[in-house]
């Protein structure tokens, strides 16, 4: 993540409403049954209920996932810097996943250890330039700004964890951060006291 004077801005990521909105409009598109739209839906719901970067995303293989109730977890084994990390998910996206997998199967698409997890049209493993395309659509189905990158996910992640749990050393593992100074912004970004202060002067 970049350093110096850089923020999280507010076009940096997604509102909790918007999120909401790229939901349902996810779970219509995937109604129709059209295997690239469950593909997708997939992608941008483990992208926003993990954190994880696109290219974490292209890397996962179906063994990388760990997904027992009470203990849901996925290994990201090149992370940035090649480090390697274990991010804890939702019982919800477990579940989630958990039917993700089992929709691979009827449809013919390897579940074996070493498999990617997510295919591209050519039958191989996803590349970024796909996602970010892919972002873009489902982006522009829903209705909302396109002026979103696909990192925007990863934003929206954080900006949830921190906002749910002012915790900000949780919030840093989750991400992988290997300094507290990068997951700060978010901090700063969610400062009710700064926030208060705002208020109190424009109430005077």
């Amino acid at each position: 993540m970049p350093r110096g004077n850089w923020i999280v801005t507010p076009d940096k990521f997604l509102t909790s409403s918007q999120v909401e909105t790229l939901r349902r409009s996810l779970q219509t598109q995937t109604s129709t049954g059209n295997q690239y739209a469950i593909r997708n839906a997939a992608m941008i719901e483990l992208l926003l209920g993990s954190g994880l970067r696109v290219s974490e995303l292209c890397s996962l293989v179906v063994g990388d996932l760990f997904l027992d109730p009470g203990s849901s977890n996925l290994l990201v084994r090149r992370g940035k810097g090649g480090k390697t990390r274990l991010v804890a998910i939702s019982e919800a996206l477990a579940r989630y996943l958990s039917r993700y997998l089992k929709w691979k199967e009827t449809v013919g698409q390897s579940v074996e250890a070493a498999s990617p997890l997510f295919l591209s049209e050519r039958g191989c493993g996803m590349h970024r330039s796909a996602v970010h395309r892919v972002w873009k659509l489902v982006l522009e189905a829903a209705g909302l700004p396109t002026r979103h990158g696909v990192h925007a996910t990863r934003h929206s992640y954080a900006v949830e964890v921190y906002r749910r749990t002012r915790d900000l050393r949780l919030t840093q593992r989750l991400l992988g951060h290997s300094s507290p100074n990068t997951t700060q912004v978010y901090a700063s970004l969610l400062d009710d006291d700064v926030r208060r202060g705002v208020e109190a002067i424009w109430a005077a």
